[in-house]
């Protein structure tokens, strides 16, 4: 009796296939999703903190969006919203009016902080703006991905690349069925250094919105995206 062998499955390289993802996204033209995103961080001063954010995110071709979020932590509980329903740019931050940035990249920026980071991925992959977190995963030197078991998301059977720095490593699951991404976790060694906002840099902001950048309006702007960033 000849035994049976069914053969490996035949794989693109990761770059490759992280370009067919890209793809999948290219030729949606709107797209919604709810979501978690969960900070973990340890310091020797203040000990185990967890940070929990929920969201939804909604876009569509070319240029709409709305991203919800809501925080959930030890000391606060805040919501927000970042969008465009075609006649500008909008970003809530909790007791202040919306602000105006001036362009879609910088309001998804903006919001990065705020929204536990969800305005940094699915919106800049579906837009594909400099900050997609797809190209930047397959173009970053020194990233050691590559392709891992497969796992299941919700019951969605998902690839598993991970990629790994010296400092740093990713996971990424993507779904085999739809080719969209299902989750991404970040592992790093050491909390990201964010350099503090400059004066130039809030006025440059202050000013896109179409405000007046006094000094206490910079200082304002300061605090606000500098505890963001953290």
């Amino acid at each position: 009796m000849r035994s049976l062998s069914v053969a490996a499955e035949t794989r693109p390289s990761v770059s490759d296939f992280l370009g067919q993802v890209q793809a999948t996204y290219d030729k949606m033209q709107s797209y919604s999703s709810v979501g978690e995103t969960t900070l973990d961080l340890f310091t020797p001063a203040m000990g185990s903190q967890k940070s929990h954010y929920t969201f939804s995110i909604k876009l569509a071709r070319p240029n709409l969006y709305r991203i919800e979020r809501e925080q959930h932590s030890p000391y606060m509980n805040t919501s927000g919203a970042a969008w465009s329903a075609g006649a500008g740019n909008f970003i809530s931050v909790p007791g202040q009016k919306p602000m105006q940035p001036k362009d879609m990249a910088t309001a998804l920026s903006m919001a990065r902080g705020l929204s536990g980071r969800a305005a940094a991925t699915i919106p800049s992959i579906f837009f594909d703006l400099s900050s997609n977190s797809l190209k930047s995963f397959s173009s970053l030197k020194g990233l050691d991905a590559a392709f891992g078991p497969d796992a299941d998301i919700e019951g969605d059977p998902c690839y598993v690349i991970t990629g790994k720095t010296k400092t740093s490593g990713v996971t990424i699951w993507i779904s085999r069925k739809s080719k969209l991404l299902r989750q991404i976790r970040n592992d790093l060694s050491a909390p990201p250094k964010v350099p503090d906002m400059t004066d130039e840099q809030a006025k440059s902001v202050i000013q896109s919105m179409g405000q007046t950048p006094t000094a206490e309006a910079i200082k304002s702007m300061k605090e606000q995206m500098n505890v963001c960033g953290r």
